[in-house]
């Protein structure tokens, strides 16, 4: 009678006919207990998904993973440095300028905005504001400053003068409506139905840099 095949000889021929499996489905199909399967994974090394409250399980060797240690498969996202936590903590620690939560969403293709509030919340990650979003910097001091100074160095010195993107929108359509106000009353009329405080040099400024063309009354301009 030829000898039975170890139960992690089995577990690997499992993984690979499937890269990913879930703990459960796994120990009913190799017939051993949830405890024993962990020993099997534990003894073979393994990656947790940092998808889907890690309850996905890899074989060390099966991950390819990119230049900054992630990998997917299929809508499945594993680590090189482990948890959602962690990884996010690696990347914002490795960037250059810090990462906004809509960059680090691209990098993992997972939303992240919860965990980014909690990790700032417990003073884990920095975040400066930098054109409008918030950018999320390491807390180690050297490092700290360094993404700062990136961060922010495109920014123009003088005070910000960009609009929101409702903003924007509310200017616009209100030029379309009424064309020949000029800045002064397209401000005006912005802020009495809508509340929306928005100074005319704004308004100016953003037509600029739309490279709009317009060229507004003013309340002393003769006919």
């Amino acid at each position: 009678m030829p000898p039975l095949s170890s139960p992690t000889n089995r577990l690997q021929r499992l993984f690979q006919r499937r890269p990913c499996w879930m703990l459960a489905p796994l120990a009913q199909t190799l017939g051993y207990a949830l405890i024993s399967v962990r020993r099997f994974l534990n003894h073979l090394g393994y990656y947790r998904s940092y998808t889907h409250n890690g309850k996905w399980y890899t074989l060390r060797r099966s991950p390819q993973f990119n230049r900054e240690g992630i990998w997917h498969h299929q809508a499945i996202g594993f680590s090189k440095h482990g948890s959602l936590t962690a990884t996010i903590g690696h990347l914002v620690d490795q960037s250059p300028a810090g990462l906004s939560a809509r960059q680090l969403a691209q990098k993992l293709g997972h939303p992240c905005h919860p965990v980014l509030t909690h990790l700032h919340q417990d003073q884990r990650l920095e975040r400066v504001s930098v054109a409008g979003e918030f950018r999320y910097l390491s807390t180690e001091a050297s490092r700290n400053r360094r993404q700062r100074e990136q961060a922010t160095a495109a920014l123009p010195t003088s005070p910000s003068t960009a609009l929101s993107a409702q903003a924007a929108v509310l200017v616009l359509v209100e030029y379309v409506k009424h064309p020949e106000l000029s800045f002064e009353q397209l401000a005006a009329h912005l802020q009495q139905p809508r509340k929306l405080s928005v100074t005319p040099e704004r308004i100016r400024l953003f037509f600029q840099e739309q490279e709009l063309k317009k060229t507004p009354k003013t309340p002393n301009s003769g006919s």
